[in-house]
């Protein structure tokens, strides 16, 4: 059976005249490394080591209608396996890029913080849509996702705007990712990546996190 990937991301925006406009953040670059040495594991081991990663690593839940919770864990490890190099270069181009603007305003621990629950809810959305069903999942998407979230309480209702435009903003911002999402997942497989499906669920599950969180993790970092 393919993987369900958790993962079609937007291609990434084009840089300015002047170069990059923002510098890597340490919490962001951690992620990125991490992710490179999981998909080099995949891509470079022997074969028989390479299933063991995915089998063991990849988000199964449910399997012949059964449920094994002692696989709870993938929820994690299923973030850093990929399904090709686009698959792995679009997350690791935004976890680099909208990560690190998001990172200025939480700081490193916060930004993980938002960065693995973000990821857990996006694969708990994705479980509770195919609830008993065997689904296979791998990707970091519902992580960049909440990445987005958060990024829309910064770039489109900014901090200063009167609250009632601010809300209207994110309501426009929502219906407009959620509508992008689907239409991504409409298309299927992108080139590079190995034949699956697109599950949208872990990505408006991870979106719908960070947008939640990212209110109440700055406060807590404004107040300290």
């Amino acid at each position: 059976m393919p993987p369900l990937l958790d993962a079609r991301t937007p291609p990434p925006p084009r840089q300015g005249p002047n170069g990059p406009a923002l510098t890597l953040a340490p919490a962001p670059l951690a992620i990125v490394l991490l992710l490179l040495v999981a998909f080099a594991a995949q891509r470079l081991a022997p074969g028989a080591l390479a299933q063991w990663i995915f089998v063991h690593g990849a988000l199964v839940i449910f399997v012949d209608g059964q449920a094994h919770w002692d696989r709870l864990y993938t929820l994690v490890t299923s973030m850093f396996l990929h399904d090709g190099w686009l698959h792995f270069g679009f997350n690791a181009f935004w976890v680099a890029t909208i990560g690190s603007l998001v990172h200025r305003f939480l700081g490193p621990w916060r930004f993980l913080l938002l960065f693995f629950l973000g990821g857990i809810a996006g694969g708990l959305a994705l479980v509770l849509g195919h609830w008993g069903e065997t689904v296979i999942a791998i990707g970091a998407s519902g992580a960049v996702f909440a990445l987005l979230g958060a990024a829309g309480h910064l770039f489109v209702a900014r901090p200063g705007d009167d609250p009632k435009e601010r809300l209207k903003r994110l309501g426009a911002f929502v219906l407009v990712m959620m509508a992008l999402n689907l239409a991504f997942a409409s298309f299927g497989s992108l080139p590079g990546a190995d034949e699956g499906d697109v599950a949208w669920e872990a990505h408006a599950g991870g979106f719908v996190a960070g947008l939640l969180l990212f209110p109440v993790l700055a406060r807590r970092k404004k107040s300290m």
